[in-house]
C-alpha cells in the first residue's frame, strides 16, 4: 500500500482522495481553508489545515514519508508552484501536479513536478471526441500521437473474430481488450467472435483510430 498526499481539497484534490480512500489506499488531504477540510474530512481519513506553501509546517506532517504527492491546487499558481517545489525538496518520489494551460505545465514541469495533468482539458477532449464520434464510450491520450479508444462493436463485426477481420493487418492498431456486459477480456481472444453489445479497447495511432472510428460510425469500412 502507497501513502498518498493530496495537497489542495478542492473539486479534483476531493475526487482524487475519495477514488483513492475507496481503493484501499492511505490518504492525506491538505488545505489552507478550514471549511474544505471539514467537508473531506468524513471521506478521508487523514486530513489537516495548514498553509501548504509553508515548508516547515508541511514537513511537520512528515511530508518525506509520502509515496505520491498530488498537487490538486487549481487557482492560484503560487500555491502550486510553492508546494509542488516543497514536495520534491521533501523528497516525495513521485510529485503529479495540476496545471490550467501548458504555461503553467512547463513551469511546474521546470520545478521538479514528475507529472502534470490537465482535469479540465482532459476532460474537454473526452466530452469532444464523444460528440465527433458517436460509437466512442471513451477516450484516453496516451502522448501527442498514440490513443485509446473504447468503441461499440461495428454491426459487420459481429459473428466474425480478429483473426477473420485482419484488423492490425490492415489498420495497423490494435484490439486489445473486449468488455462484454460485466466481463472484460485482456487479451482478447482472437478466435473469438464478437457479438452484438459488445465494446472494443483500441490502441495505436490516435490520427488511424479516428479515422476508423468515423468510419465505423458508418459501418462501411471493414467488409471492403
Amino acid at each position: 500500500m502507497k501513502q498518498f498526499i493530496v495537497i489542495g481539497g478542492g473539486r479534483f484534490g476531493e475526487a482524487t482522495a475519495k477514488t483513492l480512500t475507496e481503493s484501499g489506499q492511505e490518504v492525506m488531504v491538505v488545505d489552507m481553508d478550514e471549511d474544505v477540510i471539514q467537508q473531506i474530512s468524513d471521506k478521508v481519513e487523514n486530513t489537516a489545515i495548514l498553509n501548504v506553501t509553508d515548508e516547515q509546517a508541511m514537513k511537520s506532517i512528515g511530508l518525506n514519508n509520502f509515496d505520491v504527492a498530488i498537487v490538486a491546487i487549481g487557482g492560484d499558481l503560487r500555491a502550486s508552484i510553492m508546494a509542488t517545489l516543497i514536495a520534491k525538496e521533501a523528497g516525495v518520489p513521485l510529485v503529479i501536479s495540476r496545471a490550467k494551460d501548458s504555461l503553467q505545465a512547463d513551469v511546474l514541469k521546470r520545478i521538479g513536478a514528475d507529472r502534470v495533468v490537465f482535469p479540465e482539458s482532459d476532460m474537454g477532449v473526452k466530452i469532444a471526441k464523444a460528440l465527433t464520434f458517436d460509437n466512442v464510450v471513451d477516450f484516453m491520450q496516451l502522448d501527442d500521437t498514440h490513443s485509446v479508444f473504447e468503441v461499440t462493436v461495428p454491426k459487420s463485426w459481429v459473428g466474425s473474430n480478429l483473426i477473420d477481420l485482419m484488423v492490425r493487418d490492415k489498420y495497423n492498431i490494435n484490439v486489445v481488450g473486449i468488455k462484454r456486459g460485466d466481463t472484460f477480456q485482456v487479451p482478447p481472444s482472437p478466435s473469438q467472435n464478437f457479438e452484438d453489445g459488445d465494446i472494443i479497447v483500441i490502441a495505436g495511432q490516435t490520427k488511424v483510430i479516428e479515422e476508423i472510428a468515423l468510419l465505423i460510425s458508418g459501418d462501411s469500412y471493414i467488409k471492403r
